[in-house]
């Protein structure tokens, strides 16, 4: 890790944001699944958008609203939910996240502009990142902690994964990137062995190279825990950011123990 007296002190999060915590790892390594386990706990806030979109529209509409909400059936209410309720949320907390960011658009254009693959969907999951933080600050309570498992960082991730194969190719700069957005009280990098990280995804059906034509399985894999790995290096660099690591070889409850650990 670098020496912190080395570590840069120009990307800061603004005062009124409320630490969080937020998870990178390549496919197969289980942070969602770790991020999961771990929100279960009351201390670990990340249902977003399941429980964020209630707290919200509860603060704003009161306690009616909430009767309401809860008496009506689930067949009726999710696809109202999302079209009456959730998509106009998402909508608001984007524009309310780059009113208040507006180097944000320029981190935007930035992420697109390197892309070699599939830029659109890199400006979709910014976005997502975005909204996501956004409605999590605002319904975030004071004895909580925010935990993102697809923040910023996965969107840097994301990015350099797109970006080229070859590092010396690659234009897009996380140091320009993580000062133009929320940076992380603590950063968690979860990982396991390559050969591991492949098994588990064969055993979903889910070969990140096969679902994106990124090539071979191994080589795909391999660029994915080097974009990881060089966005844990820009984070480090930053006195702002604790970052951690942890293996998830051992049994799902050790490692979230372990995580639960490091975060206290």
């Amino acid at each position: 890790m670098t020496d912190p007296s080395h570590r840069r002190t120009d990307s800061s999060p603004h005062e009124t944001d409320p630490p969080h915590v937020e998870f990178i790892g390549p496919p197969g390594a289980g942070k969602s699944a770790i991020h999961r386990r771990l929100i279960e706990d009351s201390r670990y806030y990340g249902e977003l958008y399941e429980d964020a979109v209630e707290r919200l529209l509860v603060a704003e509409s009161g306690r009616r609203y909430r009767l309401a909400y809860r008496l009506l059936p689930s067949l009726v209410t999710s696809p109202l939910e999302t079209l009456f309720v959730q998509t106009p949320v998402q909508r608001r907390m984007f524009a309310a996240f780059v009113a208040e960011r507006p180097a944000f658009s320029d981190a935007l254009y930035r992420a697109r502009q390197a892309a070699t693959h599939d830029p659109d969907q890199v400006v979709s999951l910014l976005q997502y990142a975005a909204e996501r933080y956004q409605l999590g600050v605002a319904t975030v309570r004071p004895d909580e902690t925010l935990c993102l498992d697809e923040g910023f960082m996965m969107g840097a991730v994301s990015v350099l994964w797109r970006s080229g194969r070859n590092r010396n190719q690659n234009r897009f700069s996380v140091d320009e990137y993580l000062a133009d957005v929320p940076t992380p009280k603590t950063l968690v990098h979860v990982t396991a062995p390559t050969e591991v990280c492949l098994r588990r995804q064969r055993e979903r059906d889910e070969l990140v190279s096969e679902t994106h034509d990124m090539g071979a399985v191994e080589a795909a894999q391999r660029r994915h825990e080097d974009a990881c790995s060089r966005v844990l290096d820009a984070a480090a660099e930053r006195e702002s950011i604790t970052t951690v690591t942890v293996a998830n070889t051992a049994a799902l409850e050790d490692v979230v123990d372990e995580v639960e650990g490091l975060l206290e």
